[in-house]
């Protein structure tokens, strides 16, 4: 292994520092595995195989090539049925090349972003320039992102998580229980006390 794990460092044009930064491991550690005077555990395989693209039967057995095969075919596939263009390509090969927490985060932040533009009714059209007239199916899609926006607050995400828990567990959920139908409008302090 220790010739394939330096075969797939100089294939990538990188140094040891680079590499051993990347996998998440110290420089002293990584040149361990090259000498072979260490084996890298699961976790260290996993992730040069993760961040470089390698084929992990490859890097344990020799078997097989060295990298998995690109995705970029879906993504032209992608590009050509919708008219993408390359940077629309690009960043969309980078978000799926993010792992899943920051893929989780980006969209996180995108969401925060555009129900603060939407709540503050900032005018987004470009500066000096008359904006085009909307299509219907524009000012459709437009609306539906809205309702989605107001319907992604974080208490409701919650709410909706945790009601969907309590289902799975056989829980009815406090909305549905006939108890708390029962005592609706009863000041709770006395049905306690």
């Amino acid at each position: 292994m220790k010739e394939r794990i330096k075969k797939i460092r100089k294939e990538l044009d990188m140094t040891q520092q680079q590499f051993a930064d990347i996998i998440g491991v110290k420089r002293n550690s990584y040149a361990n595995y090259e000498t072979g005077r260490n084996t890298p555990i699961d976790a260290v395989i996993k992730s040069i195989c993760r961040e470089f693209n390698v084929n992990e039967e490859w890097l344990r057995t020799g078997n097989g090539e060295m990298f998995m095969a690109s995705p970029s075919a879906a993504l032209d596939m992608l590009k050509a049925e919708y008219g993408l263009s390359d940077g629309d390509y690009v960043l969309i090969e980078k978000f799926v090349n993010l792992k899943t927490e920051k893929r989780a985060a980006a969209l996180d932040f995108i969401l925060q972003v555009a129900e603060a533009i939407h709540s503050s009714g900032m005018d987004t059209s470009p500066a000096n320039q008359k904006p085009r007239e909307m299509s219907i199916d524009e000012k459709v899609e437009q609306y539906r992102r809205s309702l989605m926006l107001d319907k992604m607050h974080e208490e409701d995400r919650i709410a909706a998580a945790e009601t969907a828990y309590e289902k799975s567990l056989g829980i009815v959920p406090k909305k549905d229980s006939i108890a708390l139908n029962i005592i609706e409008g009863v000041d709770r302090n006395e049905v306690v006390s």
